[in-house]
């Protein structure tokens, strides 16, 4: 059965949703069959991130309303991450049932779903808190950031009390937390009250995923050593890590 990850943020500018093609990345280098789906209704951008565009057909929306079916409506990643596209716009055909059913495809063919939602806090958010089993909320060293984030969580929380959540800190850059430009990696886990899982550090390759840049090896083992924390696996923190 697949294993069902939502992926939030409080605000937007955080890197979300190249974080969520990163670590599926990383889970397929390692033999994994992953799914992003695109809930970031009316402002998609996994297509563009993973630059399959053209390819998109379909959305999750039209299979929830019977236009295709679940596999006609998937664009396959051929040995990367496969995506399911968001609708331009909400319907009322989107509830938690709806939502619930359309999850229950992947669970034949996929390890791992990453449901890359919207930034801010919604009533969506509270539906797709009660169908994932798990949450990770995207922060950035930026006050402001880890503010909005701990209003998402809480959203999440309340939707679903025991759901597991976790925190990557993404786009760290000592230099920036030396000039006092970003808070120190203990003061945003202090701050967000939730467990780490991973940190990315800054990298121009992830940012300009978009524009067919591949992430640097740099970038890449930071999404590698996270991915594996996802998979259970003890992978201790290291200074090293974090520069």
């Amino acid at each position: 059965m697949a294993q069902k990850i939502l992926v939030l943020s409080g605000k937007g500018g955080v890197g979300k949703s190249s974080v969520s093609v990163g670590l599926a990345n990383a889970l397929c280098s390692m033999g994994k069959s992953v799914l992003l789906i695109d809930a970031d209704v009316g402002f998609r951008s996994l297509d563009l991130i993973m630059n399959i565009g053209d390819k998109v057909v379909y959305n999750w929306l039209d299979v929830i309303e019977g236009r295709c079916s679940f596999s006609q409506a998937v664009v396959s990643g051929d040995g990367a991450p496969d995506l399911l596209s968001a609708p331009s716009d909400f319907s009322d055909s989107i509830t938690e049932a709806a939502f619930s059913n359309l999850l229950s495809h992947t669970d034949t063919d996929y390890d791992y779903v990453f449901v890359d939602s919207a930034a801010g806090s919604d009533s969506f958010h509270g539906i797709l808190a009660k169908v994932c089993d798990r949450a990770i909320v995207i922060v950035t060293g930026d006050p402001v950031c880890v503010r909005s984030a701990d209003a998402a969580v809480g959203r999440v929380l309340k939707a679903d009390k025991d759901i597991d959540i976790r925190m990557i800190i993404n786009r760290f850059d000592r230099y920036e937390v030396e000039l006092g430009k970003q808070m120190k990696l203990d003061d945003v886990i202090d701050s967000a009250r939730v467990q780490l899982i991973g940190v990315i550090p800054e990298d121009d390759s992830v940012r300009l995923l978009s524009n067919g840049s591949k992430i640097s090896k740099y970038a890449f083992n930071a999404f590698l050593r996270t991915a594996k924390r996802i998979l259970g696996e003890n992978v201790l923190f290291k200074q090293k890590d974090f520069y």
